[in-house]
């Protein structure tokens, strides 16, 4: 251990030179990172692959928040169920709120590939044709089965090809769908390469046909988030939100022929109790959380239209990197995470992060400025692309990138440039449905509270993670910890900076597997899950009084994260519109830590003594 002596700080130095295998590394190891796990503030996102999707838990305990599913490389559907189901049980059993992202492929533009050869040379000057066809191209041609863009090119606009490593421009027009281009750049052609055009704004709809397939599937397994490729305009978030509003509407059509759930009684052995438990109290409103990639830059012209439709945003600087200038692309990182922050909602900075421990032990020393300045950019989370999918140290990469975020966050003089740009608004969020038209008042209050105080947190009650959105995007250097009896908010809450989530039953009454327990007998008898599950849409749920949920709210953190607080610490406790909690809606309290449970304590003295 190293100790910072000035500010008392003991930061873990990661020893990972030795090369050891995450196959070979245990728990115990994993225990050494609680301090980054329980102080952390940005999240971590991390991709879900051959290296990785056997370590779900260890993964968890490393730091992860969000699992991110690449549907490129997905298309059996039924081996990702029990994936997801992992994930959701890991979770439940560390008590840890993990969300899960899909991401989208997006229209993937690629050359055919080539007759004879699997590939081509090319040379600085050389001149071949460009051609719209399903043909297999030659050392003279290249072709491509995507004609609208081979009729958008025009002279002078360039194609790039491989990640931008092979550059071509074009000379003329020889017919409709062929182009005379020369080469600017490049040695080797390979087949089924991407190509990029970064001078038109390509005629091709965001959404194919397999990602509807795939955006069906996220919906019916209720993923937590759906990361929209290719986004160019605001149409393009509107069709996938319209998309989803169809599946409900197929969904309340289904709920007719197989009441209360839409599913027929047979079926349900394909799915665990506990889901179906989550889907008894979905909300009508529920759908994934539409997260906007931006990575062509016709995207930045019509940025802020896509940030106010869109729920989330990502700076994905690898395409980004390809059609942009790539001495740009930090200047367009720190103007989209500014000004998304400005709008209120999530931004997830993706892409190369921690790139060479892939197949190194150890990042780059640019790599880990590079994850650094993302955190003093603002981001909320920072994404794990092939180092956890494909790479060979997945565990060591979220720990390393955890311990740089959390000793990032420890800088108070550059974490206090970021407090004064989150006062800035951008005018976004000025055209956003409010949700109640006290909610900026009870944010502000709540954050100027708790710092004029040197509160400890900042504990919020959220139906719907609307007011948490608020508060988190006011501060960066508050604990804040949300409340909520709704899951599917439990856990999309989990990519907000500085958000710690806790899933609380507000009932009198409860029902559910958890205190319950079933019986194996149950879960595996269609017919007694149904008894089940109607008896628990028929359960009068009586709620607590405001004093009794402020005392099951302590008892929780205490009992689930003893570390989070310490009785006697100052807290702010806020709400905004709450249906559940009417007595805590539009509320800013400030209180010690703990006052709630000696209060209820008193309460059943005083009336057990009465009248003795």
């Amino acid at each position: 251990m190293w100790t910072n002596k000035s500010k008392k700080l003991q930061i873990p130095i990661m020893n990972l030179s030795s090369k050891k295998s995450a196959n070979n590394l245990n728990l115990n190891d994993l225990d050494l990172f609680e301090l980054d796990r329980r102080t952390r503030k940005t999240k971590i996102v991390a991709t879900l692959g051959p290296a990785s999707v056997d370590k779900i838990r260890e993964l968890m305990l490393a730091g992860v928040n969000v699992f991110r599913m690449n549907f490129s490389h997905i298309t059996d559907y039924s081996a990702q169920i029990p994936i997801i189901r992992e994930i959701r049980r890991v979770s439940k059993e560390l008590k840890i709120s993990v969300a899960i992202l899909g991401d989208l492929c997006g229209p993937k533009i690629r050359n055919n590939g080539f007759k004879d050869r699997d590939s081509i040379p090319l040379q600085k000057g050389q001149i071949l044709q460009l051609k719209a066809s399903t043909e297999l191209g030659d050392e003279n041609t290249i072709c491509m089965n995507t004609p609208q863009i081979i009729r958008q090119l025009e002279p002078e606009h360039r194609v790039l090809l491989d990640d931008g490593n092979i550059s071509l421009r074009v000379l003329k027009r020889i017919s409709e769908d062929t182009l005379e281009i020369e080469v600017l750049a490049g040695t080797e052609l390979k087949a089924r390469k991407g190509i990029n055009v970064p001078d038109i704004r390509v005629d091709i709809p965001a959404l194919t046909e397999k990602d509807k397939r795939d955006a069906k599937f996220i919906w019916e397994q209720r993923l937590d988030f759906i990361a929209l490729s290719f986004v160019q305009r605001r149409q393009d978030v509107q069709d996938l939100i319209d998309l989803m509003a169809q599946f409900r509407k197929d969904e309340e059509e289904k709920k007719k022929i197989y009441p209360p759930l839409g599913i027929p009684v047979d079926s349900l052995n394909d799915y665990d109790y506990d889901f179906l438990m989550e889907e008894i109290n979905l909300s009508k409103e529920w759908r994934p959380m539409v997260v906007s990639k931006i990575e062509k830059p016709q995207a930045l012209d019509e940025i802020d239209d896509i940030i106010e439709v869109s729920d989330a945003i990502m700076v994905a600087r690898g395409d980004l990197g390809v059609e942009c200038q790539l001495e740009k692309v930090p200047i367009v990182q720190k103007d989209l995470i500014r000004k998304v922050n400005g709008a209120e909602k999530p931004v997830i900075t993706a892409t190369q992060m921690l790139e060479s421990m892939i197949t190194n032990p150890v990042p780059t020393r640019a790599e880990v400025s590079d994850v650094a300045n993302a955190v003093y950019d603002g981001t909320d989370a920072v994404m794990l692309s092939g180092e956890c999918a494909a790479g060979a140290y997945p565990i060591e990469s979220v720990k390393m990138m955890s311990s740089i975020c959390r000793c990032a966050e420890e800088n108070i003089n550059y974490m206090a440039k970021v407090e004064l740009d989150l006062i800035e608004k951008t005018g976004i969020n000025a055209r956003r449905k409010i949700p109640s038209p006290f909610i900026d008042a009870i944010a502000d209050s709540a954050v100027t509270a708790a710092e004029e105080a040197n509160a400890s947190a900042v504990i919020v009650y959220t139906d719907t993670g609307d007011t948490c959105h608020m508060i988190a995007k006011r501060t960066r250097s508050l604990k804040i910890i949300a409340i909520t009896s709704n899951s599917h908010v439990y856990r999309k809450l989990t990519v907000l900076h500085a958000v710690h989530p806790i899933l609380v039953n507000f009932s009198k009454k409860t029902v559910n597997s958890y205190q319950q327990g079933y019986s194996d007998d149950i879960k595996n008898n269609n017919n007694q899950i149904m008894v089940s599950l109607l008896n628990q849409l028929n359960v009068n749920h009586d709620l607590l009084n405001t004093d009794a949920v402020l005392a099951r709210t302590e008892n929780e953190i205490m009992k689930r994260h003893p570390t989070w607080l310490n009785v006697g610490d100052k807290v702010v406790i806020c709400a905004g519109y709450h249906e559940l909690l009417p007595g805590l809606c539009n509320t800013v309290k400030l209180s010690f830590f703990g006052d709630a449970i000696r209060t209820e304590k008193s309460k059943s003295y005083w009336k057990e003594n009465e009248y003795n």
